[in-house]
């Protein structure tokens, strides 16, 4: 019994992460038609700027506030300096082939993962540091019991919740939300609407890279950060997404729950080295059953 709900309380935590890496992944693919592979680069990026922040002996909050507002930044400058200029050339006729125009945004996200990574090794000399917890990371003791779940896990738990509830009122209680919504339902009527869809898009990145930033924070008191840390994170982020639906806010949220729980499943009853086997299976088994994903619509999108 105890190894069952240690187990739930672990693929719950890491779920958590997951699902925030997922959403990321969905907001850009949803107001761009992009798979963002620099994602988690621009996530370690910001966490070591929090890092050196606290080093410096700034506290654990500014520096949290910091990365989440680098994260946005970067994010941002993204789309503005590198994806919007080459979705204007595809769209002049420049990259003619609908392929070509699919594939160089996605390469250019794994150049961008790579020129972060590199300079943050050049910036930080790719040393492996810790990261704080702003909460004990103790097991939580009750009733004279020791409970299968740390201080620092609820809090995982408690700001991906409500996270997740903040972005749901976003997307459907104010004007730039329902904005974003009709963008990536229909971009071509959005804009016949009135809708700006430049500065959709930008934000859509934006708050991306907030998200992925949070991951990050959240994931590096329990794996110590360099520049190359986040990467499997960000293997599993994507399985998430495809897995709930690239089309789909909520499935990426249920994907990231449902690989979290597999991992911890796999990594509790059986071993460590079969959970990327583990995943590789349930993906296909899902994409054989539903190629959408368990969210996705009828109509998927080509890549």
């Amino acid at each position: 019994m105890d190894t069952a709900l240690t187990t739930l309380f672990l693929g719950t935590t890491r779920g958590a992460v997951f699902a925030l890496v997922a959403m990321g992944l969905v907001l850009v693919w949803r107001g761009a038609g992009i798979v963002n592979f620099a994602q988690m680069g621009q996530a370690m990026f910001s966490t070591y700027i929090a890092s050196s922040l606290i080093i410096s002996g700034h506290g654990y909050w500014f520096a949290f506030a910091t990365a989440l507002i680098a994260g946005a930044l970067l994010g941002a400058l993204v789309d503005v300096a590198v994806m919007r200029p080459l979705t204007k050339r595809s769209h002049s006729g420049i990259l003619a082939s609908e392929s070509m125009r699919a594939t160089v945004p996605v390469i250019a996200s794994l150049g961008i993962l790579g020129i972060l990574q590199s300079l943050a090794g050049m910036l930080w000399a790719a040393e492996e540091r810790g990261f704080p917890s702003p909460v004990s990371d103790v097991a939580v003791k009750a009733f004279g019991k020791t409970a299968p779940f740390t201080n620092f896990d609820l809090f995982i738990i408690i700001v991906v919740l409500l996270t997740l509830a903040a972005t749901t009122l976003f997307f459907t209680k104010t004007g730039m939300g329902l904005a974003m919504r009709a963008t990536a339902l229909n971009p071509e009527v959005a804009r016949l609407s009135g809708i700006r869809i430049g500065r959709v898009r930008t934000l859509s990145w934006a708050i991306s890279g907030v998200a992925s930033s949070l991951a990050g924070l959240l994931i590096t008191p329990s794996a110590n950060l360099s520049p190359n840390t986040l990467d499997l994170i960000l293997i599993v982020g994507f399985t998430a997404a495809v897995v709930g639906g690239l089309e789909s806010l909520p499935g990426s949220v249920v994907g990231g729950f449902i690989l979290g729980l597999l991992i911890a499943v796999v990594n509790v009853y059986d071993a460590p080295d079969d959970v990327f086997l583990a995943l590789l299976i349930f993906l296909l088994v899902v994409l054989i059953v539903k190629p959408g994903g368990l969210f996705g619509s009828k109509r998927v999108r080509n890549v």
